[in-house]
């Protein structure tokens, strides 16, 4: 009997995880605009295949990867982009990769919502983003992105003590990079909402 049972919840276990069926607002047929559309052999120095197979990356952000979700205003949306944020230093270039997609093919709702996650993945990882602008894989938008984090800091007051706080961590973490972190901060303060 314990045998049955521990059979019965393996097989269902597989299933959500391995057979996870997207919603209808998630389905890529009914809206192929909001998929992704690269795909990548390699990433931060590793086979696109590590990452697909990791079991820290949850289901959504791999079939956003694959170009079999699409990016909805919805909860499993949002964990997928919030993943940008992670400690979790192993899978955080894929889902720095899917977010920069997602920002490709995302407008309203889910847009504003990424606002702050561009602002908070810069004030946690400044010299993580700084070291992606050039990268050719990651493919940073930096016009996208100062200009969802001009829009989230939105007046001086905040963006002075925004900039502040990131000048102390590229001058400790990585100051060979405070050049281009200048550039982006006068990039982010002419984007602000209320100049």
């Amino acid at each position: 009997m314990k045998t049955l049972l521990t059979i019965t919840i393996l097989i269902a276990t597989t299933s959500i995880t391995f057979g996870q069926e997207t919603s209808e607002k998630n389905d890529p047929k009914k809206h192929p605009t909001l998929t992704n559309k690269k795909r990548v052999d390699n990433l931060d120095g590793r086979p696109i295949d590590f990452y697909l197979n990791h079991k820290d990356i949850d289901t959504p952000a791999k079939l956003f990867y694959k170009g079999q979700y699409a990016l909805y205003d919805d909860e499993e949306t949002f964990k997928f982009l919030d993943g940008i944020l992670t400690e979790n230093a192993e899978t955080r270039p894929f889902y720095l990769f899917i977010y920069n997609q997602a920002m490709v093919v995302t407008d309203g709702a889910l847009a504003e919502y990424m606002t702050s996650v561009c602002r908070r993945y810069i004030e946690k990882y400044p010299c993580e983003f700084l070291l992606h602008l050039d990268d050719k894989v990651s493919k940073i938008d930096l016009e996208k992105w100062t200009g969802f984090i001009g829009f989230d800091v939105y007046d001086k007051d905040s963006f002075e003590k925004f900039a502040l706080d990131i000048d102390r961590k590229v001058k400790t973490d990585c100051s060979t990079r405070k050049l281009e972190w200048d550039k982006v901060k006068v990039r982010i303060e002419e984007k602000l909402e209320d100049k």
